[in-house]
This record gives structure tokens, sequence and C-alpha cells, in this order.
């Protein structure tokens, strides 16, 4: 009695991978259906990414939202900054380059920066103080160029 069972259910598996696979390839082949079109989320990004959309000057945006763990004191609740820092610079695609292959580095001093401090930290210093001390630390790792301006999309606090 299994057998029979076992060899039904195989052939109506096969009858439904037979089906996917017929019911795919007449969407490719009539065009309803592209492979790989639709699976990456579009972004709002200009055509070239190194000119921002704001601004006088151009800005590097491909830095994205951070999520980042900050430091937290006893007895206080665990705090998150969510924050999606844009860098402006001088016009120049040979320090664009630069950036865009020391991305990770630059995520990586963003994170290192606010997660040393806690969250009544960040509120309370100043705003300008802050952005200045980042750019400088950025500034350190660039050769090309230097960072102006540093703008945050994106300055939440998510509190536990």
């Amino acid at each position: 009695m299994g057998s029979k069972f076992n060899k039904f259910l195989g052939f109506v598996i096969f009858l439904i991978l037979l089906s996917i696979i017929a019911l795919t390839a007449v969407a490719v082949v009539k065009h309803h259906a592209v492979p790989g079109e639709g699976l990456e989320k579009k972004y709002d990004r200009p055509v070239d990414a190194s000119k921002g959309k704001f601004g006088k000057d151009v800005q590097y945006n491909l830095i994205g939202k951070m999520w980042i763990q900050l430091k937290t004191e006893k007895d206080k609740p665990n705090a998150t900054l969510i924050v999606s820092p844009w860098l402006e610079y001088k016009e120049d695609r040979t320090f664009y380059e630069e950036m865009d292959r020391k991305h990770g580095e630059i995520k990586s001093i963003i994170t290192k920066f606010f997660a040393s401090m806690t969250m009544e930290e960040i509120q309370t210093k100043n705003e300008d103080l802050l952005k200045r001390e980042l750019i400088g630390r950025i500034n350190e790792i660039l050769v090309m160029g230097k960072i102006d301006r540093i703008l945050f999309n994106d300055l939440q606090f998510l509190v536990e």
C-alpha cells in the first residue's frame, strides 16, 4: 500500500515540477518574466553616483542607512542610532573613486565614532563640533581630497 502511495506522490510532484518549468519557460519566451529583473531594490540615485542631488557641491551618498549600537551606561537602556550620512566634497572623479574604494573604512570610522558615545552624549554635544570631529577622522584616511561637510539624512535613536 505504501509503495503505491509513494509512487502516486512522486508522480504528482513530477507533474507539479513539469508545470512550473513549462509556465516559467512560456513567461520568459513571451517576455512576461525576465530572469534577474525585480530582484534588486532600486534606490533613488543619480545616474553618476559621484554627483549628488543636493547643495552646490557634490555628495557621496552611497554609504546608506547605518544602525549603530551606542555605548551604554549603568542602569540606562540600550540605544541604537540610525543614521544616513552624506559626504560633501568638491567635484573630483578621482577623489570619488578613492572614497568608493574606502567605502568600508569610512563606514567603520562612522560606526566606531558613534559607538564610542552614549545617546545622551550625542544629544548634548554641539552638532557642528560632532560633525567636525567626524570629518577630521574620515579625512585622515583620504589622500586624493578632503570631505568638506557631512550631512545626516536620518538621525534617529531606538531605545530598548
